[in-house]
């Protein structure tokens, strides 16, 4: 009776493993995507128009956590990356601008509103592409 035992357990420890392996995110991203998305970032915060930094530093920014295996939007994403990130506060100040400018007519960014964006957006770039 003993000798059943071990082969359903192996089984079942089996099936569970996988099931984990199949449900973690990725923790690390591959080396030639992450150089991909580091001159991705350093294309965004080269541009001289604040509106289309902001915009560029986001889209970078959504790739980075598609390739760690967050889904849905870039706030859906966000959110499931929360715990992960610091200055959680900032980002999402940050992704607002983005989406005033993304959706409002005549909006002026100035210098100074996409710095700050691009510093917070920067805690996700440095965070998980070391």
């Amino acid at each position: 009776m003993l000798w059943f035992i071990f082969p359903i357990g192996f089984a079942l420890l089996s099936l569970g493993f996988v099931i984990w392996a199949s449900l973690r995110r990725r923790t690390k991203i591959p080396h030639l995507h992450r150089v991909r998305l580091r001159e991705a970032w350093n294309a965004a915060i080269a541009l001289s128009d604040p509106s289309r930094r902001v915009l560029e530093a986001e889209k970078v920014c959504d790739a980075v956590l598609k390739a760690l295996g967050y889904t849905g939007t870039f706030a859906e994403k966000l959110q499931q990356a929360g715990p992960r990130l610091t200055r959680l506060d900032d980002i999402w100040n940050a992704h607002r601008l983005r989406n005033r400018i993304a959706h409002e007519m005549n909006i002026r960014v100035s210098a100074a509103q996409s710095d700050r964006a691009l510093k917070a957006f920067a805690t996700i770039v440095h965070h998980f592409l070391r």
